[in-house]
């Protein structure tokens, strides 16, 4: 088998790059211990980093138990640049600003509700245009935004966002920026944020359930993201089950399990337009049976939504992530005890809650645009 010389050294480049990124600080000679290549082509390799200032050396570490000369460390420049990822919804706009290594340089929310889609376009493209450098060399390297849509080829080909069907938002501010912009489902951004922001656990196969007005699944397997036809993989709200206690009545899941569903049917028998959700967690832990029952309803039918996708696509971990666990963490308790009645006892996915319900999209993007903008869109990073 013949392999074409720049392929190898382009693949030699990514995976030096990624040692340093990942096992930053770290020395030339242990990134070719690591990688099983020689130390020319490494040197060789490292010496273009720093020159083109992707790296940068820190001081020296410790000498081998043989003595000798301390190696010299680097890590990653994370002032070579920075990214931005937007979280873009019908009535509000998440921005975050994002060093390379994952860190968070700024965060900044607006209230879109009583504005067009025109005047929303605009105002991303005027605080992406108009944001300081942070001090980095090359300033704003792309941006990632995710949406509560369909997907395919960086392009929305369905959304609940009036106006922005078909509208190549990608195109739009790729030529007015003259960056990379990345569009992705908020539900495949908050899988990725899973894969790429856990310290100390390493997840090449995982699901993440997101539970909001809708039921969304963001999926990563063997550490890539699956979107399946046209970008509609994951949409598990959409399918339809039966109702536990109304004969031969079906609807989604959306409409059991969802958070929208939940909070209307609080809204209901409290008979209320607002919910204090104060009062809703005192009324659970104090046993109102109204108040348990429909908690009860939606850890059940949500139960059905993680044995479907556990069985399914045989994930090493099942991630929750929902307001709901955060107003009642124990109910993540039921929520594994009613999955394991579902599914075979061989195959028991553990289930988790996530770390950051607010920002796992942000943050996912994040790591999505951070591998683009260094050309490492194959390779996996680990930020902390």
């Amino acid at each position: 088998m013949i392999i074409n010389k720049h392929v190898m050294r382009s693949t030699n480049e990514k995976q030096v790059l990624q040692q340093v990124i990942n096992e930053g600080p770290i020395s030339r000679s242990q990134i070719s211990r690591n990688l099983s290549l020689n130390k020319v082509t490494v040197s060789d390799i490292y010496n273009q980093l720093l020159r083109t200032q992707f790296i940068k050396e820190i001081g020296c570490g410790v000498s081998t138990k043989n003595g000798g000369r301390k190696p010299v460390m680097a890590e990653l420049n994370v002032n070579y640049g920075f990214v931005a990822s937007i979280d873009m919804s019908a009535d509000a706009i998440k921005l975050m600003y994002s060093r390379l290594n994952g860190k968070i340089l700024h965060f900044q929310s607006f209230k879109t509700s009583d504005m067009t889609l025109t005047d929303v376009i605009d105002l991303i493209e005027d605080q992406l245009r108009n944001v300081d450098d942070y001090g980095t060399i090359h300033g704003l390297m792309g941006v990632a935004i995710a949406l509560d849509v369909i997907i395919y080829e960086n392009k929305i080909l369905k959304t609940p966002i009036k106006g922005l069907t078909h509208f190549d938002l990608a195109k739009y501010l790729r030529d007015k920026l003259r960056i990379p912009v990345v569009l992705e489902k908020k539900a495949n951004l908050t899988a990725v944020f899973e894969r790429d922001f856990h310290d100390n656990e390493i997840f090449d196969n995982v699901v993440s359930v997101v539970v909001r007005d809708q039921i969304h699944a963001g999926i990563v397997a063997d550490s890539r993201l699956y979107s399946g036809h046209e970008g509609e993989a994951g949409e598990v709200g959409t399918a339809l089950l039966e109702d536990r206690r109304v004969e031969n009545h079906m609807a989604s899941y959306n409409d059991y399990a969802s958070e929208k569903a939940l909070w209307a049917r609080l809204k209901e028998i409290k008979q209320v337009d607002r919910l204090d959700l104060t009062t809703v967690k005192h009324d659970y832990i104090n046993h109102n049976k109204e108040v348990t029952a429909v908690f009860d309803d939606f850890v059940y039918y949500l139960s059905k939504v993680i044995a479907n996708v556990s069985t399914a696509f045989a994930p090493d971990v099942v991630v929750l992530n929902t307001t709901v666990l955060e107003i009642l963490p124990q109910l993540l308790t039921d929520i594994r005890d009613n999955t394991a009645k579902l599914t075979s006892p061989s195959r028991q996915v553990p289930i988790i809650a996530t770390k950051n319900v607010q920002s796992a999209a942000l943050l996912g993007g994040a790591s999505v645009i951070i591998h683009q903008a260094l050309g490492l869109e194959s390779l996996k990073m680990q930020f902390s």
